[in-house]
């Protein structure tokens, strides 16, 4: 490499001293004996430079070349000294790359074990609350054994009913008892005693406004007066918020008739609509289920149960399957095979899992797919006992299905039954159907002229 860097530094120089030659020869320049030794001058000079470049390009190749002991002190010193600083740059580059891996594989291990953790949490909750379906269907058929061997006299209607709200109705007769007593006037203080009474009783903020807002003009006119037809007000005005009726759908217009179940875990939502399907069974229709809550087994079995008690058919996959594949299925079977009904039952969305919601979502948007207009019904199960928290869920609901009635379970059981006057009052959705006890024909359609005058009797 050297040579060759010489011999093109002589064949530049030797280049350019022809042509100079070539116009000294060949165009006839003519020089004078006074510049022939400034020109001999010059070349001198020239083969002086090419020498000079030569000895200092042949001396850094020696130097580089030349192995450590070769080299002199200071040359050995810088030497040692640039590949120090090499290996130093290089061991530190190592360095961070070991350090990069290691904390994404210790991220890595972080998220996998977050995973696990998540899966065995949910996995455990999945099991309690299998159990706790399990123990509750076990509970129903204990119950519903014991009826049948032991007979009881029906009671009236109007009684059962009454028996059923009677702790809501303890609840508020003796608040409101409290609040008129020894009083001869309807004042301030009064209103405000009664105020205090009905919020007390689940009934909400915006109803009990209503509510005292209608006594409160009454008062106003003069037509009323005496504290002690207060009781007799509120009833006439509860009724009245509870009188919200819209046409029911039979199974005259609409064959099959899709009914959709919706409602969080736990409100007794499947055994609900057990009940139903036994009342329509008893009038005679031909009935079909759809086992769409998916995501427990225990929901599949239970509801498989319902089916043989009420003596209908059931549509059911394994647990896991697609819910939308399982209503697909139901309403084409309830189309194929001339059904009258058809109940779909949902999976127990908690209504703060929007995952859930957008699956509830797809479900209404498969079974529009095979009759436009369906479901007919789209009921909410509420329990009760749960009080101010029913409000919540039914406005996240709302939010993903047109909900077309209410069914309230577990009355017999709660002081906190007023939660449904507020429901019914800040929605403006009817209610279809109480559950006031564990026998089938407890589950009652709605009527609020008698659930009124339970409450207040």
């Amino acid at each position: 490499m050297f040579i060759e860097e010489l011999k093109q530094i002589y064949a530049n120089l030797s280049a350019a001293a022809n042509q100079i030659l070539s116009r000294i020869f060949n165009d006839g320049v003519l020089i004078s004996a006074e510049k022939m030794p400034l020109i001999m001058a010059g070349f001198t000079l020239l083969i002086i430079l090419i020498c000079l470049s030569g000895w200092f390009l042949l001396r850094k190749r020696s130097l580089k070349n030349k192995a450590p002991h070769e080299l002199s002190r200071r040359d050995k010193e810088k030497r040692l000294e640039q590949l120090e600083k090499e290996r130093a740059k290089e061991l530190e580059l190592q360095i961070k790359q070991e350090e990069k891996l290691q904390q994404e594989k210790e991220a890595a291990q972080i998220v996998k074990a977050e995973e696990r953790e998540k899966g065995f949490q949910e996995q455990i909750s999945s099991m309690e609350e299998e159990r706790r379906n399990q123990q509750v269907l076990e509970r129903e058929i204990e119950k519903e054994t014991e009826i049948e061997e032991q007979p009881e006299k029906a009671d009236s209607l109007i009684e059962r009913l009454r028996k059923g709200v009677g702790k809501t109705r303890t609840h508020i007769l003796n608040n409101l008892s409290e609040a008129v007593l020894g009083k001869k006037e309807i004042d301030e203080d009064l209103l405000d005693d009664l105020e205090e009474v009905l919020i007390g009783s689940d009934i909400g903020p915006e109803t009990t406004r209503r509510i005292l807002e209608s006594i409160t003009e009454k008062v106003e006119r003069k037509e009323l007066t005496d504290p002690e037809v207060l009781q007799k007000e509120i009833q006439l005005e509860i009724e009245k918020i509870m009188s919200k009726t819209y046409p029911v759908l039979g199974t005259s217009e609409r064959k099959p008739l899709i009914l959709l179940f919706v409602g969080v875990n736990g409100v007794g939502k499947t055994t609900t609509i057990g009940k139903i399907a036994a009342q329509y069974r008893q009038q005679g229709k031909k009935v079909l289920m759809g086992a769409g809550d998916t995501f427990r087994a225990a929901a599949i079995d239970q509801l498989e149960e319902w089916s043989r008690r009420a003596d209908c058919d059931i549509v059911q996959k394994d647990p896991g399957s697609d819910p939308s594949a399982v209503m697909y299925e139901t309403v084409q079977k309830g189309l194929d095979e001339d059904y009258d009904v058809v109940i779909c039952d949902t999976a127990g969305r908690l209504h703060t899992k929007k995952n859930l919601m957008e699956e509830l979502k797809k479900m209404i948007r498969v079974i529009r797919k095979l009759i436009p207009d369906a479901p007919h019904e789209v009921l909410l199960v509420l329990d009760s006992t749960t009080g101010q928290n029913a409000i919540f869920q039914t406005r996240e609901f709302l939010e993903v299905a047109d909900l077309t009635g209410l069914v309230i379970t577990k009355l017999d059981g709660t002081s906190k039954g007023g939660v449904v006057i507020g429901i019914v009052n800040e929605f403006d959705i009817p209610v279809r159907y109480i559950g006031i006890g564990e026998q089938v024909e407890d589950l009652r359609p709605f009527d609020a002229k008698q659930f009124t005058e339970s409450l207040f009797a």
